[in-house]
């Protein structure tokens, strides 16, 4: 994913029904665009002493190197029981109305394609959640990144550049997933999360061809 998400329409109150999870805060990041070079504080879910709903700044580590500005964003969900084996049992998930993502496109006559930008959806819902492990900093603030996975066959054509995609789940898998099932129960093709996309820069596709 691109680093960027909305969840301006989440209902929190729905979110805290389906995962029975507790609200005690407000002034969460709740936006159209919400990124993570911002370090947006956005609600998320997690287990700690019950089933709660709490701020997360989004990027895993407190510290993020100047040369390295995507570090702990976005985690590979391969390297769970090695690189981010300290986190794995560290669950969260994020409720989004969709995410963002670019495809790369060839243009005729042109050496860089172009970056066509989409909006990713749970089919038929209004959120979903995507996976991610945290860590409680420091100064007690909690950090979060985001696990992705092998893009599934929607995903293959939209991030195109990288076929990854975050583990997105519905309110099922997001309490499983919050139960400590193993990961490997959440990643493509193991489970392969109902998504479409719209197009929000169709102006930039090339035009038709004679065999389409």
């Amino acid at each position: 994913m691109c680093y960027s998400f909305s969840n301006k329409k989440v209902d929190l109150k729905e979110v805290a029904k389906e995962l029975d999870a507790e609200n005690y805060e407000s002034d969460y990041v709740q936006e159209d665009n919400v990124s993570a070079f911002t370090r947006p504080a956005m609600p998320i879910v997690l287990e700690h002493n019950g089933r709660k709903i709490t701020h997360g700044t989004w990027g895993l580590y407190a510290e993020i190197p100047k040369d390295k500005p995507a570090k702990g964003l976005n985690l590979t969900a391969e390297n769970t029981h090695t690189y981010y084996k300290k986190f794995e049992n560290n669950r969260c998930v994020i409720p989004i109305s969709g995410f963002y993502d670019f495809q790369h496109v060839t243009i005729p006559g042109k050496k860089t394609p172009a970056k066509v930008k989409h909006e990713v959806f749970w089919k038929d819902a209004d959120h979903m959640y995507l996976a991610g492990f945290f860590d409680v900093w420091e100064n007690n603030e909690i950090g979060v990144g985001i696990v992705t996975t092998a893009a599934n066959e929607l995903m293959s054509v939209i991030h195109n550049s990288k076929m990854r995609m975050p583990i997105c789940l519905d309110a099922r898998m997001a309490d499983r997933f919050l139960k400590d099932e193993p990961i490997e129960e959440f990643v493509f093709p193991a489970f392969d999360p109902e998504l479409v996309a719209m197009n929000l820069e169709p102006e930039k596709m090339p035009p038709p061809t004679l065999f389409g």
